[in-house]
């Protein structure tokens, strides 16, 4: 059983479903051909929540199937194992809380972490036991409540600034509670790819298969894939994509979605963010901590030896990185990074960045709950015809890998009922 590493105390897994006896089911499960005429389960997008789904509903013995338009597990966890001699994240790349679920995929798979030292000053208490309204803003909830602006959370969420986010929502999450006591965060050194292995083995994973059309009917569904003649059948779907994919319309419902998930899914929408990478040949950041901030940035070290930097920003900042050229971008990175450090870094022995917007089966960054959208995710979640179930971040409204996981595990267990 897991450990939190805050208190020591044992936290009950759902990954321990295994060794209290899933493993007859699991052996049990492996027994079907390999294209069965019909899967119990499809589920579209491999990223955490797709595949914490996938392999709750393999745990109990159903067939099932994740179609997965890249060539590559993860979706949003993105190690990149070639940039450096260490695994860099071009994607999410921290483990945000000593007590979060994705602590169990540590635990199950050995990898090793990596407290990050900070230097985050905390921001005083808010007292918000009145509940906002629900076309307020977080700005004008703060200034309802009286509390001075420079009282005011130090950092914007996500690089939003709080004029574009829903008070309800950050009300109902306890993300004003965070401000007054930061998490720790910590990295996974072994590269966050390696909390996905469990999750990603069992499942029959198809990948290279974007998926272009889910139609359902009595019999369950019928998805078509780009470059595949015949429909993959199941008896039911779930659907664990980014809400810049979903907004897109590349992948089409039949019959169309109900009203209020469409609503739901044009009320919701996705941050840019750019998280620029640097190799150094020689020592950068201060030896006592691993983050800086500064001038719209967060800067931190992913590597002493080599020296990897991460220079992130979002919202605006990000925004002005990617309307221009990649070598300006990259050269303002430094510029900010140079701010941040008091003096020039030495010139980069290399660099990179994956441009999140620009990705087709992305097609944006963090989840962004604007003012009024706040019933979206909950309305996104209930299942349509107990046929098609959403998962991920547009039905929690949290942009985490732990948010994911935890609710592709909800999902299945929503799904169980039926099945």
């Amino acid at each position: 059983m897991p450990f939190s590493p805050a208190s020591g105390e044992p936290r009950w897994s759902r990954r321990a479903f295994l060794a209290l006896g899933g493993g007859a089911l699991l052996s049990a499960s492996t027994s079907y051909p390999d294209t069965p005429p019909e899967w119990d389960v499809a589920v579209v997008g491999a990223g955490p929540a797709g595949l914490a789904a996938a392999r709750h509903l393999f745990d109990h013995g159903l067939r099932v199937v994740v179609l997965e338009a890249r060539d590559r597990v993860g979706g949003q966890v993105f190690t990149d194992r070639a940039f450096a001699p260490v695994p860099v994240e071009s994607g999410a790349g921290l483990i945000h809380g000593a007590d979060v679920s994705t602590w169990e995929l540590v635990e199950e798979t050995g990898a090793r972490t990596e407290r990050m030292r900070a230097d985050w000053s905390e921001a005083p208490a808010i007292d918000v036991s009145r509940a906002p309204r629900g076309d307020e803003d977080a700005a004008t909830y703060l200034r309802r409540l009286g509390v001075p602006e420079e009282d005011w959370p130090p950092v914007a969420i996500d690089g939003e600034p709080l004029e574009r986010w829903s008070a309800r929502w950050i009300h109902a999450t306890g993300v004003f509670d965070w401000w007054s006591a930061p998490r720790e965060d910590f990295r996974v050194v072994d590269g966050y790819d390696r909390l996905l292995e469990p999750l990603a083995a069992g499942p029959r994973i198809m990948l290279r298969s974007p998926v272009r059309l889910v139609r359902r009917g009595p019999a369950g569904v019928e998805i078509g894939v780009a470059g595949r003649s015949t429909p993959v059948r199941a008896r039911r779907c779930v659907v664990a994509l980014p809400i810049g994919v979903l907004r897109s319309g590349t992948v089409r419902f039949e019959p169309g979605l109900p009203l209020g998930h469409r609503e739901a899914v044009a009320a919701l929408t996705a941050t840019d963010a750019v998280k620029l990478l640097y190799r150094f040949d020689r020592p950068v950041m201060p030896t006592d901590r691993d983050s800086l901030g500064g001038d719209g940035f967060v800067f931190w070290s992913v590597s002493r030896e080599p020296e990897v930097v991460t220079v992130w920003t979002a919202g605006d900042g990000a925004r002005d990185l990617l309307a221009r050229e990649p070598a300006d971008r990259f050269a303002e990175g430094l510029r900010a990074l140079s701010g941040a450090l008091g003096g020039p870094p030495p010139a980069p022995v290399g660099r990179t960045t994956h441009d999140w917007t620009a990705d087709v089966f992305s097609r944006g960054a963090y989840l962004h709950v604007p003012p009024g959208a706040h019933d979206a995710p909950a309305t996104l979640a209930a299942s349509v015809d107990r046929t098609l179930f959403f998962a991920g971040e547009a039905v929690t409204g949290e942009n985490t890998v732990d948010g994911a996981y935890d609710s592709g595990y909800a999902v299945g267990d929503d799904l169980l009922a039926d099945l």
